[in-house]
């Protein structure tokens, strides 16, 4: 098997589609071994001993992310997040130290300028009120309304962002556009993230050994929901942890070399429409300053510059559609 064989493999195994008699513990586990089945097979490499630390390296980490959700599931949330950290840090093991996975090639810098949606649900008493604010991250003193979410948990506030106006609407589970309300967010000073989405054939390809390495970690977070009224969804285990480390990571550094947020693949990525594959690029953005006075966060403030919430029909109007 060579690299674009695997490639093309990897791709048809995401987004990862729950099953009713498999519960969560087993699906990942099950996804993990196949990956490194895969791995296994692969017989393209340049040489022989790079390529076995580097499946030593994909079986330490998948080994990490079965221990941490089985931490998760016996009640133990802190061991869960210390075998998280280390595999994102490095750690020290009976046979020497291990690489840490989150610098370098997994950080993705998002540039001055950038462009990114954000899209709610709305009465339609809302469109005629709403005003940009009520577009940014749920307020820092209505913690209440925070629910659990893929890359966040209940109380702590985080935007979540899309790269196009279509990636929206697919995490939004694709609602009416009469019932939905959008702004456009411009970012103001560039800033950094763990690039947690699944990797381009370019990156693929000119970044193999790492991507392989990496990809664990995208598998084990791109897990449909399958219970989506459910008050804990167990798929939101790994991405969870992932943006609890971000959190802890900004709290020690407090400089400009932080990272903000994750950028990931949405799970509900699919076929259906011909557009291009990062169009379900999405942003996760945990607030920085969550203990500040006031309503938002103030270093997210000063990052981004967000345009008055808008609507279709509005739009069809401006655009003379309807005369």
């Amino acid at each position: 098997m060579n690299k674009d064989e695997l490639y093309q493999i990897l791709i048809k195994m995401i987004p990862i589609k729950t099953d009713s008699v498999i519960e969560f513990r087993g699906v990942v586990k099950n996804i993990l071994d196949d990956y490194c089945k895969y791995l296994r097979q692969f017989n393209d490499f340049d040489n022989s001993d790079k390529w076995k630390a580097t499946l030593n390296r994909v079986t330490r980490l998948c080994r990490g992310i079965n221990r941490a959700i089985e931490k998760e599931y016996m009640g133990m949330r802190h061991s869960a997040y210390s075998i998280i950290k280390n595999q994102l840090e490095g750690y020290n093991s009976n046979t020497g130290p291990v690489d840490g996975l989150a610098y370098n090639y997994n950080v993705f810098i998002i540039e001055k300028d950038s462009i990114a949606y954000r899209m709610r649900n709305i009465e339609l008493k809302e469109q005629y009120r709403l005003k940009a604010g009520d577009m940014f991250h749920i307020p820092l003193d209505k913690r209440g309304l925070v629910k659990t979410q893929r890359f966040s948990v209940p109380g702590y506030p985080c935007l979540y962002l899309s790269k196009t106006i279509y990636g929206c609407w697919e995490e939004m589970r694709r609602p009416v556009f009469g019932t939905v309300m959008v702004s456009k967010f411009c970012v103001q000073s560039r800033f950094s993230v763990l690039d947690l989405r699944v990797p381009s054939k370019d990156k693929w390809n000119n970044h193999f050994e790492q991507c392989v390495v990496f990809f664990p970690l995208v598998l084990s977070s791109m897990v449909q929901v399958n219970n989506i009224d459910d008050t804990y969804k167990p798929e939101y285990l790994i991405p969870q942890l992932l943006t609890e480390w971000i959190i802890s990571h900004n709290q020690k550094l407090k400089t400009k070399n932080q990272l903000y947020g994750i950028m990931y693949t949405s799970v509900h990525k699919n076929k259906d429409f011909d557009y291009p594959e990062d169009s379900c690029d999405n942003f996760a953005i945990p607030v920085i300053e969550p203990l500040s006075e006031g309503t938002y966060c103030k270093s997210l403030s000063h990052v981004f510059k967000l345009t008055p919430p808008t609507y279709y029909d509005l739009e069809v109007l401006r655009q003379g559609s309807l005369i």
